[in-house]
This record gives C-alpha cells, structure tokens and sequence, in this order.
C-alpha cells in the first residue's frame, strides 16, 4: 500500500496531543518528518514519536520529495505564509484554526488554492462537514420537518488554554508560557480559539450571514484579550442566531440548538448526537445515526 508522506510544521501541544497521534492510526499516511521554529521542540517531537526527521526551517521539510501534504499547526498569526509557501511547494494542506486572524492572509490562502486547484486545502474547523448528525440536521431542514428556523444558538467553550500549555512547556522543560493570553503572539482571544466552531456550525447549517454584532469581555484571565464573546447573527434566510464562546467555563456544556416553528433540534448538546422534536406530536425524539442510515423524519 502506498503511504501518504505528510510533514508537520509546529510541535506545540495540537501537535503532540492530537496531530501526530491522529496521524499515525491513519494506514494510508505516514508522518515522514516535522518542524519548529524552536529546534528542542522538534528534536523531541520526533524522537518521541519515532519520526526520522526534524527541521528548525519549516522551508527545508518541503524542499522534500517524499512529502506530499503538511498540517500547519503554528501560532494563528503564521498560518498564512507557511500555508502558501506549501502550496507554492506542490503540497496539500491542513490549516489548524482560525485559518488566518484576517481578511487578507484568508484571501492570500484562497488565492493560492485556487491557483493550486490540484492539491487539497483544509482548514479547521471542518469537522463538521459531511458527519451523520450534521448531514442528518440538513436533510431534516431541507425536508421542511422543523418549518421555518427562527432562532438558532451555538456554544463552544472550556476552562482555559492553561493547563495545556503547563503540560506542553513542561514537555519541553521550557518556562511557564501560555501565548494564548498574548495579542501580538495571536491576534485575538477565544474568539480565534474556540469560537471559529461556533460560527461554522451556524454557517454550514444556516447559510451566510447579512448582519454581525458582537460583545466581547475579559473577566477572570490574566489576558490582554478577551476570554467571553456572544456574537449576533442576523442570516440572510433572516435567522437570528447567537454563537457563543468562553474560556471560563468549568462545567461541558454545548451544543447547537435550531428552534423552527414545526420542532426543534440540538445537536452534540450532553454527550448525545442529536434529539429532536415535533410540535405535531410534543414528543423528543433520539435518532439512531450512522454514515449508511440517514433518513431524517420525525414522524
């Protein structure tokens, strides 16, 4: 079987947590090198995960032939210019979230994607895209079984990036560092962290919005940027919907919530995937979901 040679560029705590572990279940992949800014990051990334290779130059990983797609999993503010430079190189691409921190890096990936149009271009978060419970949500909407959306909310949210970043630097025996507090390293707060979740539920499930407002707030972390954000959406089916995300939230709690004028649907909200329900017969339903059994009703 052929393999996929995939490098990653940014050995911080996404990476060795998630990336590389996700990675390595994958037969058809296989992870032929990485790269950090910081050498004894990707020195240790790579002796712990036996990867050959290891670069400090993000541009000698893909100077290599036998690497054909990289996850760019680097400060927010990066992910632009090591995203082009890839395609430029003749690589596919997965850009960790928010894909850019603004308008023009997100077209300067655009732009180059679609000059590339033969290679493949992910950005996070797009795991929403084509999932049982989302694709069930569409159909069902499409199917007219919730009548008109109203309203619809979604929620992402957690503790804080602290802890994770005590883990990562102590990986690494570096000092105490959460960048996630500091605007020039990120550009932005919770926003750019875990509301980009938020708002693409509501996108894919909704459709474009005509109108955004916002409230943002710092109010526990010793942050220069802001840890609590409620974002207004007025849709251009006329929706009103409201993304919300947080770093001080202790218990898990979220989920996407659409309330029609025939039922209503929550999605990912206590650990189920999807529960429905019909004004016709004042019942909840809990569908059973698989990728081969998507009939939405909720008759």
């Amino acid at each position: 079987m052929r393999k996929v040679g995939f490098g990653i560029v940014g050995c911080g705590g996404i990476s060795n947590y998630f990336h590389i572990l996700e990675l390595q279940q994958v037969r058809e992949g296989k992870i032929v090198a990485v790269a950090d800014m910081k050498p004894h990051r990707a020195e240790t990334t790579a002796k712990r995960f036996k990867i050959k290779s290891w670069y400090a130059d993000y541009h000698d990983l893909l100077e290599r032939g036998d690497l054909e797609a990289v996850v760019v999993a680097t400060p927010h503010p990066t992910h632009a210019q090591i995203g082009v430079d890839a395609m430029e190189a003749g690589k596919h691409i997965i850009i960790q979230k928010p894909m850019t921190t603004n308008v023009k890096d997100a077209e300067s990936i655009v732009e180059a994607a679609k000059k590339h149009s033969d290679l493949k271009v992910m950005a996070l978060p797009f795991v929403y895209f084509d999932t049982p419970a989302f694709d069930y949500a569409r159909d069902l909407m499409n199917k007219g079984e919730l009548g008109r959306i109203c309203m619809a909310r979604s929620r992402v949210a957690h503790g804080g990036p602290e802890q994770c970043q005590r883990d990562v630097t102590r990986m690494f025996n570096e000092e105490e560092d959460c960048w996630f507090f500091d605007p020039k390293r990120t550009h932005g707060g919770v926003l750019l962290d875990l509301g980009v979740y938020s708002v693409s539920q509501l996108v894919y499930l909704l459709g474009n919005a005509k109108r955004v407002s916002s409230f943002t707030a710092t109010l526990d972390k010793p942050a220069e940027v802001e840890d609590n954000v409620a974002v207004i959406l007025e849709m251009v089916s006329g929706t009103l919907a409201v993304a919300e995300t947080s770093w001080t939230q202790t218990a898990t709690m979220e989920g996407t919530y659409l309330h029609g004028t025939k039922g209503t649907l929550l999605l990912n909200s206590f650990n189920t995937q999807v529960m429905a329900y019909k004004q016709a017969t004042s019942s909840w339903i809990m569908p059973s979901l698989s990728c081969s059994n998507l009939t939405p009703t909720l008759e």
